[in-house]
């Protein structure tokens, strides 16, 4: 997908289009796949005939982010899945939605409940997994992801997507420990670090809505930051990006 990404950054024509995303999606002419891949968060546009990615020409600041953050029973995504899933829409520097939501588990580990304060008890009458992913969907529709730790946040959800049959999650990400690793002096980069020592305000820890709104209060922090070159969604995606080593787990404490 990266190859595919950075080719159409610089626009590629119709026919190019459907035979690099063919072998995905078999059987699809170019308006139905085109439309999926809209749908699963791909910021594309069409302009004469050419299709593009619209985060390579779009200043980063007129654009929408989704600042994410979950609670999951376990780690692994494989065997977990997420319980409670929070998210704050920027668009201008300025808050313009929200979401929450807990989500239904059968289990939820001691330790979990502890860390969280999130019971198995709190989530038996909430919608299942795939009800809320289908509303977030809609709710993150083409917009950048974000999160402090948006390897792990990312990749998580994108796993559960696949697992409830939902597609794929195709949005560009970014990380907002690399953000502000690069733009906000700190001696250390979690998140309730970084809460207390820029005197944010105050969240609930480790709460799903908590935090988002703590990491949108960073990245805006980040942006204000930024070196002159960044112009552009990609140019930012590509200062922050997910980074393996520093954003695959969990960092809040």
């Amino acid at each position: 997908m990266n190859k595919i990404v950075s080719r159409l950054k610089k626009g590629i024509d119709k026919d190019t289009f459907l035979k690099l995303f063919q072998n995905g999606y078999p059987g699809f002419d170019f308006d139905a796949m085109y439309d999926l891949l809209k749908f699963q968060g791909l910021p594309l546009e069409l302009k004469e005939n050419q299709v593009f990615l619209k985060t390579a020409f779009i200043p980063y600041e007129d654009y929408e982010y989704t600042v994410v953050d979950l609670e999951v029973n376990n780690s692994k995504p494989k065997v977990g899945q997420a319980i409670e899933i929070g998210a704050v829409k920027l668009k201008n520097g300025k808050i313009i939605d929200e979401f929450s939501s807990l989500v239904y588990a059968a289990d939820v580990p001691k330790y979990v409940t502890k860390v969280t304060g999130i019971s198995q008890k709190m989530l038996k009458n909430e919608k299942s997994q795939k009800e809320i992913l289908e509303k977030f969907r809609l709710f993150l529709g083409d917009s950048v992801f974000v999160a402090h730790a948006a390897d792990f946040d990312f990749n998580f959800l994108a796993h559960q997507f696949k697992k409830e049959n939902l597609g794929e999650l195709l949005n560009r990400h970014l990380c907002t420990i690399t953000l502000s690793q690069k733009t906000i002096e700190a001696e250390r980069y979690g998140l309730k670090y970084l809460k207390e020592e820029l005197e944010l305000p105050y969240e609930i820890d480790h709460r799903a809505l908590g935090d988002a709104r703590t990491t949108a209060r960073v990245f805006l922090l980040g942006l204000e930051n930024l070196p002159d070159e960044i112009k552009t969604v990609e140019d930012l995606i590509e200062f922050a990006p997910p980074n393996k080593n520093k954003c695959q787990k969990k960092k809040k404490n």
